[in-house]
């Protein structure tokens, strides 16, 4: 089927209390094994993308692999911008095929963070793309502290200001893993100000860092307002590993696909698990009923 607005993945899954898990593909092989898990589970699901993938690609390539993955699948398929830093970035992903797009300011003062959100609302708001901002501190690998969380009253001005529709605040999450590598640090979720910033914003909650998060966190987390969840470093290690695996193990002249493929399927078993984790599995049908008017 055609790739589904994020709008109607986030309506859906905040109305029935799930997560819809946006999954870092910087590769088609990455790509494919997120639409390969959301089928073996029956569950919507978003590919995020990145700006650092044009240092070997570009935006629009990839926007046509996944429009391709998506239309041959019978499973919801989203498409997404993940820390967009420039205007330039975002209308990039817009013509690639994007239906939502991040402009991360969270570093910025909040002033200068609504005018450069504003700026891209502008420009995706005609559209009917989504535009997620950012607030509070998540610094890569580190826990947060009550400073660096998402303020409510400035998050409130932000969306209000800025006509952000999604909002990726710092909620005690735990974001990637330190710069220069090391193991990435337990999250400890501020469940409440999930549950605050979701009713004060009005808007869907979106958790970065979602890799390595407890089970028992993930779910009170989509209970208090978390929508859509973004996932890389466990998806990315068991794909490295296992490539890893295969080239050690062979002569440098293997064939390449006899390493992706395992590389591969090591990434699709760890989304399958963070699926279940979201309780977006076995959501897929719900959502293409309530997509094609069969259900209120």
């Amino acid at each position: 089927m055609p790739i589904v607005p994020v709008s109607k993945l986030l309506k859906h899954a905040s109305d029935h209390h799930y997560a819809v898990g946006a999954f870092l593909s910087m590769n088609i092989e990455v790509m494919q094994a997120t639409i390969a898990a959301a089928e073996a589970k029956r569950s919507p699901v978003v590919i995020r993308i990145h700006p650092t993938v044009r240092g070997a690609t570009r935006f629009d390539t990839l926007g046509i692999v996944a429009r391709h993955l998506a239309a041959e699948a019978t499973v919801p398929v989203g498409l997404s911008l993940d820390h967009g830093e420039t205007l330039g970035d975002t209308v990039d992903a817009i013509r690639a095929g994007c239906t939502a797009v991040m402009l991360d300011g969270a570093e910025m003062s909040l002033d200068d963070n609504i005018r450069a959100v504003r700026e891209v609302v502008a420009a995706a708001e005609p559209l009917g793309v989504m535009v997620e901002a950012a607030i509070g501190h998540m610094e890569h690998g580190a826990v947060q502290t009550a400073d660096d969380l998402a303020n409510v009253a400035d998050s409130v001005r932000l969306v209000r200001e800025s006509g952000a529709t999604i909002l990726a605040p710092a909620i005690g999450n735990v974001h990637g893993v330190a710069h220069g590598g090391g193991a990435k640090a337990k999250p400890n979720l501020a469940i409440e100000r999930i549950a605050e910033l979701r009713k004060a914003t009005g808007v869907p909650i979106c958790m970065h860092g979602g890799s390595g998060t407890p089970p028992e966190q993930m779910k009170a987390a989509t209970r208090a307002g978390v929508a859509m969840v973004i996932m890389f470093t466990d998806i990315v290690t068991a794909f490295n590993r296992a490539l890893k695996a295969v080239l050690n193990a062979n002569a440098d002249g293997i064939d390449i696909i006899n390493a992706l493929v395992p590389a591969q399927k090591a990434a699709q078993t760890v989304i399958e698990g963070k699926m279940d984790d979201l309780g977006s599995a076995g959501q897929s049908d719900a959502f293409l009923d309530w997509y094609n008017g069969k259900t209120s």
